[in-house]
């Protein structure tokens, strides 16, 4: 049996808590809103119910992926948590995103959403003069 490394994209994760924000249902989006997504995006599967786990597990969405023995049954994010709600502040504005990411590239490193969001927050409070 093949192992498959299953790695977050930064961008996906990006669209998946800007689309919870942008849901008028009181669930959050669906799970055909979200599996769209993931289509657009080219994921599969897995490394969406992947990415929804790390960012349940990150305290930024409510909801996380139920099981079945074959696999993911039930892939929604739900809302937004009031931290989930804080990250995407600091991400949402497009020239912060692009930013972020190219700092973190220039590093050459792979970092945690922790410190992605602390590279955001970064940008952020340099573009409101505060450092």
């Amino acid at each position: 049996m093949e192992v498959k490394i299953v790695e977050l994209n930064y961008d996906f994760v990006r669209e998946i808590l800007l689309t919870c924000a942008a849901s008028t249902h009181p669930m959050g989006p669906s799970e055909d809103e979200i599996r769209k997504l993931a289509d657009d995006y080219e994921v599969s599967l897995d490394q969406l119910a992947y990415t929804v786990t790390c960012l349940f597990q990150a305290g930024l969405v409510v909801n996380k992926v139920a099981y079945t023995l074959s696999g993911p049954y039930l892939v929604s994010p739900g809302n937004l948590t009031w931290d989930g709600n804080e990250y995407l502040n600091n991400i949402r504005n497009t020239s912060v995103w692009e930013e972020t990411k190219d700092k973190v590239k220039k590093s050459g490193l792979s970092v945690s959403l922790q410190v992605l969001g602390a590279v955001a927050t970064a940008v952020v409070k340099n573009k409101l003069g505060l450092n």
